[in-house]
């Protein structure tokens, strides 16, 4: 399934859940919950009645479906069916009257989880890392290295990439990764192959210039990376995708800049998630990317995003995630630090 967070016009600044679906006329945005409850009354409840019982039944959120397991993957998949069925014979509505689907173009999508409760972003693409011209450490052999991101910067699709006051060079990451379905701690590779809840696009934007000074100390990065983190359009669960073919590109105000898939990784999804869980408890919503795909990045092409570019992410099985480079913040008077004057360039070591 291709999992969403929307909002749409008739209801305002409330996210929803909702499935894509393949129709005839496109893809649409299904509200399960609408529709369930439009198949309790088509079978004789009252609107009450089958608004209560589809809120208590069906799933509010993507993390929500993560976590109802089987029974809950059933009740949206009747939903859905429900839907099919219904939708040639007229608009299908919920208990309050509610639109239980829509045209894609006719919504807004947000990010699948607005703010997961973690995020990690692993280092497993040996390219990325050669292409940057950064040495790859011997531990690299023998287990996925991560930093921890923000988990209050997550943005969605056609939200504004923020240009931080401090950087110079701002860039973009061509990443995939994984939310975790379900809590668990020390998984074995078996196991967490059924916690791996739906992949999506990560936008790892990073101000080169301060990150790599700032890391210098070999601490961070922090300002480098903590201000914005695109991550979207869908969550698409693991029935959908081979983890290692997926195919991805990033384009730059329509001209492709990346290409590459995911097939050339040391690390799958169940490894990251089973030393992620390592002696610590990994929980519903968690979002673990996977790293940039070898010449994902600006720093590995030596070109640089500029304010008003549009960056787009896409993929056959991921959809588009498409996000527009904001203005260069002002620094605002009194902010910062006097003894902070810049970070010096930086270019792709030879």
């Amino acid at each position: 399934m291709k999992l969403a967070t929307f909002t749409a016009a008739e209801s305002g600044t409330r996210p929803r859940f909702g499935v894509v679906l393949e129709t005839e006329s496109g893809e649409v945005v299904v509200d399960p919950r609408a529709a369930r409850a439009a198949q309790l009354i088509a079978g004789g409840a009252d609107a009450a009645t089958a608004g209560a019982r589809a809120a208590a039944e069906v799933p509010a959120d993507v993390v929500g479906y993560f976590v109802s397991g089987s029974s809950g993957t059933a009740l949206v998949s009747a939903a859905l069916e429900y839907y099919r069925e219904s939708a040639a014979e007229g608009p299908v509505r919920g208990a309050d009257g509610e639109s239980a689907a829509f045209p894609v173009e006719q919504v807004r999508l947000l990010a699948p989880v607005s703010r997961p409760r973690r995020i990690r972003d692993y280092l497993t693409y040996e390219e990325h890392a050669t292409g940057a011209g950064v040495a790859v450490p011997e531990a690299f052999a023998h287990m996925p290295i991560c930093y921890k991101c923000n988990p209050d910067s997550v943005v969605g699709p056609g939200d504004p990439i923020l240009w931080p006051s401090y950087t110079e060079q701002l860039d973009y990451e061509l990443e995939v990764g994984f939310y975790v379905s379900r809590e668990a701690r020390n998984l074995t590779v078996d196991e967490a192959e059924s916690a791996i809840g739906g992949v999506t696009f990560f936008n790892d934007v990073s101000a080169r210039d301060i990150q790599l000074y700032e890391m210098s100390m070999h601490i961070g990065p922090s300002k480098g990376k903590d201000f914005c983190s695109p991550m979207g359009p869908y969550a698409v669960t693991m029935d959908e995708l081979d983890e290692f073919a997926i195919e991805v590109t990033a384009s730059v105000n329509g001209e492709v800049w990346s290409a590459g898939s995911t097939k050339n990784r040391r690390y799958s999804f169940a490894q990251v998630l089973a030393w992620a869980s390592l002696h610590e408890t990994v929980y519903p919503g968690e979002f673990l990317a996977v790293g940039t795909v070898g010449g994902g990045c600006g720093l590995e092409l030596d070109r640089w995003i500029q304010p008003g570019d549009l960056i787009e992410f896409a993929s056959p099985q991921l959809g588009v995630l498409r996000n527009a480079v904001g203005p260069r913040e002002v620094l605002p008077a009194g902010g910062g630090l006097a003894s902070f004057q810049g970070a010096p360039p930086v270019r792709r070591a030879p």
